[in-house]
């Protein structure tokens, strides 16, 4: 009955109507994983409350309601959305099929970009606020170092069974929602909002961006939102940014896992920035602007 229901409403207001989604499904989410984390591993609900404001809870307590609130926030309201405000939701989400061989490039440029992503990256980290905001700045190092000792812990990885877990939570999960969330629903409206193609993809890459709450890392994944964006724009389909979402996440993973394990013979997150690898983040540029002009020159012709 409500299929399409707001298919012609005002963008403005959809971007609006959709923002609340959001809000509702995440807090709806985070409630619910309350309870269900407790009844998953078998806890008092009071003992996991208590666990959680002491900041003891298990990583896989953690990582479960993690789960849960990426379900929640993005893959939900996406797709509520989408039902919302189109007849066809898989048209509107833009889920076109894409050649094998596109997907490939897409793979080869995600990982050429990784000397690149470091070093705006290392960039960024060293920007200051203002002596004024000194507290401030203060307050987000101390955020983003706690933010890093969790993920730390999310990556700790002792058997095959953690590697592909933490594919699935920290590779494809993230991959699918956040696409939907941003290339599928927002750039579009952002799009028929402003009636500008490149703007939109500005302005949901910021948003991208800034909803991670990692200011010292804001650049480069705004760097990442752009490229996915276009991905998005020049293919059609948003299996390709949600290709080049998930290798740019796996591939932390796995060197994570090669590096615990004694395989990795590079520093995953200063490759590319060390003394004498400059030549590699040149190499880095020159694949992107080479790997960008074709998917762009080439358009639905590799799609």
């Amino acid at each position: 009955m409500l299929k399409g229901y707001l298919k012609q409403t005002d963008s403005v207001l959809k971007l609006i109507i959709f923002t609340g989604l959001i809000l509702v499904f995440f807090g709806l989410f985070s409630i619910i994983s309350i309870p269900l984390t407790a009844w998953v591993f078998g806890k008092d609900l009071t003992e996991l409350m208590t666990a959680m404001q002491g900041a003891n809870a298990t990583v896989d307590e953690l990582k479960f309601m993690q789960v849960m609130a990426q379900v929640g926030m993005m893959i939900v309201p996406a797709a509520l959305a989408a039902y919302l405000f189109s007849i066809n939701s898989f048209e509107y989400l833009s889920f076109r099929r894409v050649k094998f061989s596109s997907l490939i490039i897409i793979l080869i440029l995600t990982l050429a970009a990784t000397p690149l992503i470091n070093f705006l990256l290392e960039w960024n980290s060293q920007l200051h606020l203002p002596s004024s905001l000194q507290s401030v700045e203060n307050t987000i190092r101390a955020m983003e170092e706690q933010a890093a000792k969790l993920t730390e812990e999310f990556l700790k990885m002792n058997s095959v069974s953690d590697l592909i877990i933490n594919l699935l939570m920290i590779g494809l999960l993230p991959a699918i929602g956040e696409e939907l969330i941003f290339r599928g629903v927002f750039q579009k409206l952002f799009q028929q909002a402003t009636g500008r193609l490149h703007l939109s993809v500005i302005i949901t890459a910021i948003i991208f961006s800034a909803i991670h709450m990692q200011f010292l890392g804001f650049i480069p994944r705004f760097a990442l939102g752009v490229f996915l964006g276009y991905l998005l724009v020049w293919t059609g389909s948003i299996w390709a940014p949600i290709t080049a979402h998930f290798v740019n996440n796996a591939s932390a993973v796995i060197f994570s896992w090669m590096e615990q394990h004694g395989q990795l013979s590079f520093n995953q997150d200063t490759f590319g920035t060390e003394q004498g690898q400059g030549w590699w983040l040149a190499v880095s540029v020159i694949i992107l602007i080479a790997g960008c002009f074709f998917i762009k020159r080439t358009g639905e012709n590799i799609s």
